[in-house]
């Protein structure tokens, strides 16, 4: 029974990084985070990479879930990185979208 709380659980947390790596994908496109600078033009196209790697991830790392009946130790550390991964895309995402706001 725990093996199934813990296959939940880890689906739940890999369908909450999914749409938030999907909301990083339309604000990242959006017109409003334009890059002005080589700078911000290339901390735009470094954030749309690991968005692009994290969304290939987070969809194998699902599919194997829903297909598997048991969760292994290797497969529950590899949705804990990405997990941790996913966080660290929202930091990153976060600071490159403060460049954009107004000095106060």
């Amino acid at each position: 029974m725990e093996n199934v709380q813990d296959k939940s659980m880890c689906l739940g947390k890999l369908e909450r990084c999914y749409h938030t790596i999907q909301q990083f994908k339309k604000r990242v496109d959006s017109y409003m985070y334009e890059p002005t600078t080589m700078a911000l033009f290339e901390t735009k196209l470094y954030l749309k990479g690991r968005i692009t790697k994290l969304s290939e991830t987070n969809q194998k790392l699902l599919g194997y879930l829903k297909s598997s009946n048991e969760i292994l130790p290797e497969h529950y550390k590899q949705v804990n990185y990405h997990i941790r991964e996913t966080f660290e895309l929202e930091f990153d995402f976060l600071e490159y979208t403060m460049r954009f706001r107004p000095p106060v």
